[in-house]
């Protein structure tokens, strides 16, 4: 028998299998309800319980989201697999259900009932609004290392739990089986391989997931709670890395990396990672048990004292067991606030005896402040110095004009010269003797060039002044040219030749700048395009669900909760609000279509194309719709996309529609196959026969037609 619940007042209703997929009138409410095409789609009822939707499948079975009709509480209700309902996997899916059902814990999923009905068993367990960590780490790769340790935390919590409750071993610690929920709460989920420490024998078998086991637990070796304290750090190894420890194709060699082969640190991975958060990594997954945490205590002090450090406030930090039912301990936390208060004192009696006397202190605040006052006196000293410099050589190009100046008479350069050297020689006014010469015989030859010109016709007068004035000046220019020669050159070479290295390096990181910006352009645009690409295929993966649901909720002719989906839809996602906007003013005309044929003794299946468009006419009129979209809304209701697409060939959601319905179809038919299901629903092929040729349907009834061997139909 088939039982399911009416969607409009929740009768429960019984009808034989081979009625799956037609019609029935409810018999509380006296409306026509669709009958579920198959066991477990949506408000098929098993035991207690009234599936809602699917959540996930697994190697057991299939985990529904169901409704507790006693207690009216939302649970996910696992469903074992047709394939599974062995002896083994049947003890299997009860231990797990017996192991839930004993412990309670904030951080372990709870069994509430399982029991078996029509031949399959089911377990309704804690139902978590979140995701599991696998599915968080396929998404962002790594985790944040304080988070991580705080999920770390909250799984060690359940499994000290368990093992000073029960003397249990999960034997299965993975990311598969640690869900994080909406609020952050973390829960260990999946007990079907959990063991008590005594149940251990040498002939049982060797269980758990290659990845993550410990070598004793490769060995068939007697276990206890260090064993998922190993599967534990390989969790928390991939979650700070973002990849596993090994891997490797063959279980053997996994086995032999596990139990021989040193994994790659996980520094090497994460540049910066604190050497302690490493350390306590190593420990976890050391290859003999003695070398690791002496139980899930041990490890839940380490990961409290490290994240003291690593969280960004020790507000943050649950303290250990806090979160438990059963116990509060805060030795921890007095033994670690009191060595901190110890640490402080012995720090404020350092700083007390290495302080230094009032003098000294004041003699360090007055020490740069003299130097400073030093430094001011000496740079002020050298600006007037230069200041009275630069007046002087101004002094002698005026004086260098004069003397070109051939109007000048001699007697006047004299008296300038005469002023000139008074004004070199008094005060220091040049602070260079070599300079002051300089300038000195620079004057004396501006004279004598004067003298030599104005001097008498019958040859040159070369007195005695006048040749040691020249030889000075002489001996000056050598020594200024040696100069040039040996000190300013050079100098000037090399701050050349360092600018010239400069300007090469400022060139070359331009460049390496050029190419940096270059490259960050092309990876934000392929990480722009990849980002609209997800979000396209997302946006279209959602379509197809929606389409899936929508087309439902047309065959059974419920408007008001399709519109009710596309406004909550409309909300949640404004990039579908176009297509949103148009499936509603379709569903609007369907319903329209719909209340022609709405009385209790009109079938859709019997009536003819040229009746539904003169029923339409007749109570609408000629409302400006052409013939064909008319008949193809009356096809619509009636799930034949077919007919559809050929009355209106240029609508591409006709054929998007039904290829949504024919990945559903393949879905459901995966599922009635892996649940050990011979023989397809009739309704499964004639739904497959009412949708167009496309290659999407046309590839899903071949799959069909693989599952089931040419659709051998159930009577």
């Amino acid at each position: 028998m088939l039982r399911f619940a009416c969607p409009f007042c929740h009768f429960q209703i019984s009808v034989e299998e081979s009625d799956a997929g037609g019609r029935i009138v409810c018999p509380a409410c006296s409306k026509t309800v669709a009958i579920p095409a198959t066991r477990f789609d949506n408000g098929c009822i098993i035991g207690d319980f009234i599936i809602q939707s699917r959540i996930g499948s697994g190697s057991a079975g299939i985990v529904f989201l169901a409704q507790q009709i006693s207690l009216e509480r939302e649970v996910a209700l696992k469903v074992l697999s047709h394939k599974n309902m062995t002896e083994k996997g049947v003890a299997t899916f009860l231990n797990e259900a017996r192991a839930a059902a004993k412990l309670s814990h904030v951080n372990l999923v709870q069994s509430y009932a399982v029991g078996e009905d029509d031949g399959y068993s089911y377990m309704a367990m804690t139902y978590i609004k979140g995701e599991s960590l696998k599915s968080r780490l396929k998404r962002e790769k790594r985790i944040p290392i304080d988070e991580a340790l705080h999920i770390v935390q909250q799984v060690a919590e359940a499994l000290c739990y368990a093992w000073n409750e029960s003397r249990l071993i999960h034997r299965d610690v993975k990311p598969d089986n640690i869900m994080i929920t909406d609020d952050g709460i973390v829960k260990l989920t999946d007990l079907g391989l959990a063991m008590n420490q005594k149940d251990w024998s040498e002939d049982m078998d060797i269980s758990g997931s290659p990845s993550y086991m410990s070598p004793e637990q490769f060995a068939g070796e007697p276990l206890d709670t260090r064993s998922d304290i190993y599967s534990l750090g390989v969790t928390l190894y991939q979650m700070i890395t973002g990849s596993l420890p090994f891997r490797a194709v063959s279980i053997s060699t996994l086995a032999n990396q596990h139990f021989n082969q040193k994994p790659e640190p996980p520094e090497h991975f994460v540049p910066g990672l604190p050497s302690t958060v490493s350390a306590l990594i190593k420990k976890m997954m050391a290859k003999k048990p003695s070398k690791r945490y002496a139980d899930m205590e041990e490890l839940l002090d380490a990961i409290w004292r490290l994240r003291q450090i690593t969280a960004p406030s020790r507000n943050l930090v649950p303290d250990v067991h806090t979160i438990s039912i059963r116990r509060l301990n805060y030795e921890i936390q007095t033994e670690y606030m009191n060595n901190k208060r110890k640490q402080e004192r012995i720090q404020k009696k350092q700083r007390d005896e290495t302080k230094m006397p009032w003098y000294a202190r004041t003699a360090l605040v007055l020490i740069p402040l003299a130097l400073l006052a030093a430094l001011a006196v000496h740079f002020f000293s050298d600006f007037q110095q230069r200041s009275l410099e630069r007046s002087m050589f101004a002094n002698v190009d005026a004086f260098e004009r004069l003397a070109a100046n051939p109007d000048i008479p001699v007697e006047r350069l004299n008296a300038e010269s005469a002023t000139l050297i008074r004004e070199f020689t008094k005060k220091d006014a040049v602070r260079s003797d070599r300079i002051g010469r300089y300038v000195l015989s620079h004057i004396n030859y501006l004279l004598s060039l004067r003298t030599d010109k104005e001097k008498p016709a019958d040859g040159p007068v070369v007195t005695t002044e006048t040749t040691a004035a020249l030889e000075n000046q002489v001996s000056l220019l050598n020594d200024e040219i040696a100069n040039l020669k040996t000190k300013v050159v050079p100098r000037l070479k090399e701050e050349i030749d360092a600018a010239i290295k400069e300007g090469e390096v400022y060139h070359s990181d331009l460049i390496s700048a050029q190419h940096d910006l270059v490259k960050s352009k092309a990876d934000y645009n392929a990480l722009s395009k990849t980002r609209e690409e997800e979000l396209a295929a997302a946006d279209e993966q959602k379509l197809n669900m929606m389409r899936q649901r929508l087309h439902q909720l047309v065959i059974t002719q419920r408007f008001s909760l399709a519109r009710q989906m596309l406004t909550t839809e409309l909300l949640r996602s404004p990039r579908l609000e176009e297509w949103c906007t148009e499936m509603m003013r379709r569903i609007n005309f369907l319903d329209r279509v719909y209340a022609v044929f709405s009385g209790d003794d009109v079938d859709l299946e019997k009536l003819t194309q040229e009746e539904a468009k003169a029923a339409y006419i007749e109570l609408y009129g000629d409302d400006g719709r052409t013939s064909e979209t008319i008949l193809c809304a009356f096809e619509t209701l009636r799930g034949n996309y077919d007919k559809a697409a050929q009355l209106r060939p240029a609508d591409p959601e006709i054929p998007a529609t039904a290829n949504a319905v024919a990945e559903e179809l393949v879905s459901a038919a995966r599922t009635l196959h892996a649940m050990g299901e011979k023989k397809l629903p009739a309704m499964f092929a004639k739904t497959m026969s009412r949708l167009p040729k496309t290659p999407q349907t046309t590839a899903a009834a071949a799959t069909i037609n693989v599952l089931f061997a040419g659709f051998p139909q159930k009577n």
